[in-house]
């Protein structure tokens, strides 16, 4: 029979995740969660289970390099196991390789007599919808291992409908938001008006995350004469597609409007942050980024593709601007819509440093986060 601890006692929790290197935004919410109450709350033990040699571009392909790391992963993570004894296991994973890897995860979980929480850090789609039959069959019996899926946006709510009986636990990303407080407060004292806007990009770079669609929405924006500048920060998604980018800035002559530049951290990415006026984020896949959470932070009007968990970050027309994927008239009408309103972006700047410390400070997580894990237990 499964013990099922008492309101004093610490139940025993085995955290499966990613901490940087690489900087990314599943790093960013684990380092969040370390950093946070939780380690007091539960008995905790955190465990790497994603090579933190990797870049982004390497990471969930099917390489023998990567197949190496991952039974190193499958390792550590069985040791964890060993030594913790935990009563819950948190796994986080992605899609492809990360999906398998931390599928052989759950089952040693289980074998150890673990509850399992599944924690996916992606879009549906990618990870199930837009999957192959085999690959979809193989999901659902990995879930029907599981005791719980904890999902970080609404989009994850309709895995009750194909696995019946799954328990759902709503829980949005969430990270340390101390470090954005008082950049995000600029923006209370007036009305933005610069003679040129500043839009900035920052994250993974490549055809998966609009990259592309922002090049030819900035070649409309330069005929138009619309008075903004882009800076895009971060390495790229598939190896080759930077070198793409590059081009295709040079070739269409866009560098005296887009500047590329390469991943930042700490107080370098807080500076690209200070000094934008409008976040933009095109992708065509997403869990709940991130990145948007941080420039929400920051007081910034949003403009983003309405996939996976953006929508639940940003509302049209209150915090910024929702487009579909692939629309790059969308993206144009956007930025010339924003660049019109001074008084309509100052508006969202306010609304959207309110929605992140009222929604998405890691602080407001960890009671939730505590409370799924013990009733995880009670319905062992």
């Amino acid at each position: 029979m499964p013990h099922h601890p008492t309101d004093k006692e610490k139940p025993r929790i085995l955290i499966s995740g990613h901490l940087p290197p690489p900087m990314g935004g599943l790093g960013t919410y684990y380092q969040s969660l370390l950093n946070s109450s939780l380690p007091q709350q539960v008995d905790l033990c955190f465990v790497e289970t994603s090579s933190q040699k990797r870049t982004g571009a390497d990471s969930g392909l099917f390489s023998f390099s990567n197949l190496v790391s991952a039974f190193n992963d499958c390792w550590r993570f069985t040791r964890a196991v060993i030594r913790h004894h935990p009563q819950v296991s948190h796994i986080a994973t992605a899609f492809q390789l990360s999906f398998v890897k931390h599928s052989v995860c759950v089952i040693i979980a289980r074998l150890s007599g673990s509850q399992v929480l599944l924690h996916p850090h992606c879009g549906f789609p990618a990870l199930y919808t837009d999957q192959s039959r085999w690959w979809q069959w193989y999901f659902r019996q990995i879930i029907h291992f599981c005791s719980g899926v904890i999902a970080l946006s609404n989009e994850w709510t309709k895995l009750n409908s194909i696995v019946p009986g799954c328990t759902v636990y709503y829980l949005p990303n969430a990270i340390d938001l101390s470090a954005y407080r008082d950049l995000g407060l600029r923006y209370k004292t007036e009305v933005k008006n610069p003679p040129l806007l500043k839009v900035l990009y920052l994250g993974y770079l490549g055809k998966e995350k609009g990259t592309f669609d922002l090049l030819k929405a900035a070649m409309d924006i330069k005929s138009k004469n619309v008075p903004v500048i882009f800076d895009l920060v971060g390495e790229e998604l598939t190896p080759g597609e930077v070198e793409q980018i590059r081009k295709q800035i040079d070739q269409t002559s866009l560098s005296n409007i887009v500047t590329l530049h390469p991943t930042v951290i700490g107080s370098e990415k807080m500076d690209f942050l200070r000094e934008a006026d409008i976040f933009i984020y095109p992708s065509y896949s997403e869990g709940m980024p991130i990145a948007v959470i941080e420039a929400m932070a920051c007081g910034l009007p949003i403009i983003a593709t309405r996939v996976g968990g953006i929508p639940d970050l940003v509302t049209d027309g209150f915090n910024g601007i929702l487009v579909d994927a692939g629309r790059i008239d969308q993206l144009v009408n956007a930025l010339e819509y924003l660049s019109l309103k001074p008084d309509l972006r100052f508006t969202m700047q306010l609304n959207s440093h309110k929605r992140a410390f009222d929604e998405y400070d890691i602080k407001k997580r960890i009671p939730r986060l505590v409370d799924i894990y013990r009733k995880t237990l009670t319905l062992a």
